[in-house]
């Protein structure tokens, strides 16, 4: 199985998303991240993709804070260490819970979004978003 590693969703990976999501169900963002080995901010400061990332994550939890979005939490976030099954090369792992899929559309597409989005751009060499919903699978 090939993986696709970008930075931005496609127009059909956004209709799929917010068209097969229940809107009365929280939804779980799965993000496995790949970081730059040197982050690219147009002043050309001199930092790791790990920092600029690092950045846009405090700058986005502060975000939901400012703007009351309830519901929506980081669940885990870490380093990957090693492939056990599969293979693959990710550098951090994060998953963060939204009230449904709309909530999460709305704040990546906000104007406080744009704001700080910089520097995940800077950061991210690319990444997987993989979003789930519960349905008692197991």
């Amino acid at each position: 199985m090939k993986s696709l590693n970008a930075i931005d969703p496609t127009p059909e990976q956004i209709k799929a998303f917010l068209g097969e999501s229940s809107p009365d169900k929280p939804v779980y963002m799965l993000n496995l991240l790949k970081f730059k080995e040197h982050a690219t901010y147009k002043d050309g400061e001199a930092v790791s993709g790990e920092t600029a990332y690092g950045r846009y994550a405090d700058a986005f939890s502060k975000m939901l804070k400012d703007l009351n979005i309830e519901g929506t939490e980081t669940v885990f976030s870490g380093k990957a260490k090693h492939s056990l099954i599969g293979s693959g090369d990710w550098d951090a792992v994060a998953i963060v819970r939204y009230p449904n899929a709309q909530t999460m559309f709305n704040t990546v597409s906000s104007e406080s979004y744009r704001k700080i989005h910089y520097h995940r751009k800077a950061g991210l060499e690319g990444q997987l978003l993989i979003s789930c919903e519960t349905s008692g699978l197991f």
